[in-house]
């Protein structure tokens, strides 16, 4: 246990200018560090050693203060209540260097590595320690457990390296003190009229190896325990950075959707709303969130019911929603949402408006049936077009031999006046199902609105009790159109609206540019249709007023149709009807534009 060490001269210390880094070189502490993984900031791993973390530090200073002012307290309680004398003032310096130590610590903590910390902490622990094992008479002091809190402080901040280096050097500070002791070179301190025990060399050498044991083994127990907890913690790390992803990932599918989601509890409370649902519904996504289902329009108390009962699938509605707006159709799909165990906490409702795919709807079915009964119309026409004139020509000769006046010519003239009514519907027919071949020409269309309506207020479609007004601007707007087929369109929509007043009104005419557009609305002060007459309005023979043929709004939606435009349709019962048909205009640019800008200034009149 004894002998001379010889220390061999090493290079001087590095000038303060290569800095601290240089320091990580020739530490015990640092080089014994590489195979060891250090944790970066986001929990993974690293090629380097474990980095003492900043709390580490500072929980190792005031672990330090506490221990040291403890044992200050009790020996001076245990003076003071048994009446022992005890070496007081060793401990009293021993005490000041480790404040003193602890405040430098402190102050170059963020000013030199952590490493190079940690390691400074730790020498000047052991030495405090091994100053205190020996005021307490070496091998017979009880404060040799201190050492196991210095070789588990190096275990936690430097990692198993650290802790093994941290145990070879209380071993060895341990050893050298007792071997001193033992040989007379450090003499023990008086403690009042206690004698120092007598060790033998194998008592002595067991105790040194008891000692050296406890070290090795609390270094790789605590070793051991704080990589697994720096492995629960990196894990944890990635597992909330993991879960962070997928709430991002969830937030933002969520908010990329052009689906209305929405989600409830059971009750039907909104628990959450996208941002599409927000947009559909008509209200802020914060507005929703805590309103009731049945508050926002999306659904009404029976369909919740049916939601709110178990929903082993998804449950799918359609329907019209008049709270979120006119004509409004929304389809909804409803499906219970569960919680990781499986159980039903409330419902998940992806919704989207589908009033634009209905109306296309209506239109393919609308165009399947023009096509059914042009197909109709083509078959019959030469059936009865024939034999309907053999007919009309038989009676009127028989009705050239017949007593006028009589019941027979009467009868025969009733014969040809429906033989005629007969010819018109065939000759619509021909006109519906075989119309004539467009000749498109650049036509004044606002001009040839003002010339129809002109000469149907001098018709006898209407009475005194009627009255057209047309206000058409600008005055003049040219269309690439077939100018027959235009003032077909103007006359059979004026003729319909009036039929719809039969005891008079006023029928406005509003003719306006909007771009490449150019619409024309007639509005009537009639009775108005239900949403199922509306949507059989352009359906032929199944709307015509008295002396009609059900063919005038057919022929009308094929010929806007072929000409690249589109009708709208404004009705309610007793609030009129206002018919809207948009064009595209011909052309465009400056050139057009000059054109337009020559002509007289808008016309609004009315058509007596």
């Amino acid at each position: 246990m004894s002998g001379g060490t010889r220390v061999r001269a090493g290079p001087p210390y590095p000038p303060a200018t290569e800095g601290w880094a240089r320091f990580r070189g020739p530490s015990p502490f640092s080089a014994a560090r590489g195979p060891f993984p250090r944790m970066d900031a986001m929990g993974g791993r690293t090629t380097s050693g474990v980095e003492p973390s900043r709390e580490g530090l500072r929980g190792l200073i005031l672990l330090r203060v506490v221990v040291v002012s403890t044992l200050i307290l009790s020996a001076l309680l245990i003076q003071l209540t048994f009446s022992i004398e005890l070496p007081l003032r060793p401990i009293y310096y021993l005490a000041a260097f480790s404040y003193g130590f602890s405040l430098l610590a402190l102050f170059t903590l963020g000013r030199i590595p952590p490493e190079a910390n940690a390691a400074l902490q730790i020498m000047a622990d052991l030495a405090v320690v091994t100053g205190l094992v020996y005021v307490s008479r070496g091998p017979d002091s009880g404060f040799t457990f201190l050492y196991l809190a210095s070789v588990a402080s190096g275990a936690i901040l430097l990692g198993r390296r650290g802790g093994l280096t941290t145990a070879g050097l209380a071993a060895v500070f341990y050893a050298v003190l007792v071997d001193l002791m033992h040989f007379g070179v450090l003499p023990p301190l008086e403690a009042g009229d206690i004698p120092p025990r007598v060790w033998s060399m194998a008592a002595l050498v067991g105790n040194v190896a008891m000692n050296w044991a406890g070290f090795f083994a609390t270094a790789l127990l605590v070793a051991k325990a704080s990589e697994n907890l720096r492995e629960a913690r990196a894990d944890v790390a990635r597992r909330k950075e993991e879960m962070s992803r997928l709430q991002a990932l969830h937030a933002s599918v969520l908010s990329s959707m052009s689906s209305g989601v929405l989600t409830t509890d059971l009750a039907g409370v909104v628990t959450f709303a996208n941002p599409a649902a927000a947009e559909l519904l008509g209200r802020p996504s914060a507005e929703l969130v805590g309103r009731s289902v049945l508050g926002t329009g999306l659904v009404g108390p029976e369909e919740w019911a049916r939601m709110r009962r178990p929903l082993p699938e998804i449950l799918r509605l359609e329907g019209s929603r008049p709270d979120l707006g006119p004509e409004r159709y929304f389809g909804i799909s409803a499906t219970a949402l569960r919680d990781g165990g499986g159980t039903a906490i409330g419902r998940i409702l992806i919704f989207q408006n589908l009033t634009d795919l209905k109306r296309l709807e209506g239109e393919v079915r609308l165009k399947e049936k023009l096509a059914a009964v042009g197909e109709l119309a083509a078959a019959i026409a030469h059936e009865i077009r024939n034999p309907l004139a053999s007919i009309s020509g038989s009676v009127q000769v028989l009705r050239g031999s017949a007593v006028p006046g009589s019941a027979d010519r009467r009868l025969m003239d009733i014969v040809v006046q429906e033989s005629q009514r007969l010819s018109s519907i065939l000759e619509d027919f021909l006109k519906y199902t075989r119309p004539r071949e467009r000749a498109p020409e650049v036509v004044d269309a606002a001009a040839a609105l003002v010339d129809v309506m002109t000469l149907f207020a001098h018709s006898d479609e209407l009475t005194g009790a009627h009255r057209v007004e047309v206000d058409a601007d600008p005055a003049s707007v040219r269309l690439l159109a077939d100018p027959g087929q235009l003032r077909q369109v103007f006359w059979n929509l004026a003729r319909n609206a009036v039929s719809s007043m039969p005891g008079g009104g006023v029928l406005r005419v509003t003719a306006r540019r909007d771009g490449g557009s150019w619409s024309v609305s007639l509005a009537d002060e009639g009775h108005g249709m239900t949403p199922e007459e509306r949507d059989r309005l352009f359906t032929p023979f199944a709307h015509s007023f008295p002396g009609g043929t059900g063919l005038g709004l057919a022929i009308v939606y094929r010929i806007v149709e072929e000409h690249g435009g589109a009708i709208r349709v404004e009705t309610a019962p007793g609030r009129g009807t206002t018919i809207t048909t948009v064009f595209p205009v011909a052309g465009s640019g400056a050139s057009e534009t000059a054109a337009s800008d020559a002509l007289p200034p808008a016309a609004a009149r009315e058509v007596a």
